[in-house]
């Protein structure tokens, strides 16, 4: 060749030319939506000490440890038979927490039967 391209010129529907891009992406995203879904598992599984759980809560360290003390938050202990071990959390059991304390807003109370007093 002396260094000139050639290019095909190909008639392609509207239709034709987004079924083939959908097809050709379809894989691509699929790769990559299960790669960030792998990695928010990895991640929710991470320990994290208490002051990173605390922070990670919006807490302060001490209203987590009294959560903690109650049973109220889920953690692993490297010592489960001394209660002052060090205790590592998971992303996963404190947003499991946060879920099952989340306060209700008012159009679930609403929805509940909960009618303010007029």
């Amino acid at each position: 060749m002396n260094g000139e391209k050639n290019a095909i010129m190909v008639n392609y529907s509207d239709k034709e030319l987004a079924a083939g891009v959908a097809r050709e992406l379809k894989s691509f995203i699929t790769d990559h939506v299960n790669q960030i879904l792998n990695e928010k598992a990895a991640d929710e599984q991470t320990p994290m000490s208490m002051s990173d759980a605390a922070s990670w809560l919006g807490i302060s360290r001490t209203t987590l440890s009294k959560l903690v003390g109650k049973g109220e938050i889920s953690y692993k202990s490297f010592n489960p038979d001394n209660p002052k071990a060090k205790k590592v959390f998971t992303k996963k059991d404190l947003r499991e927490w946060l879920l099952k304390n989340k306060s209700k807003t008012i159009d679930e109370l609403k929805a509940a039967g909960y009618e303010s007093a007029s």
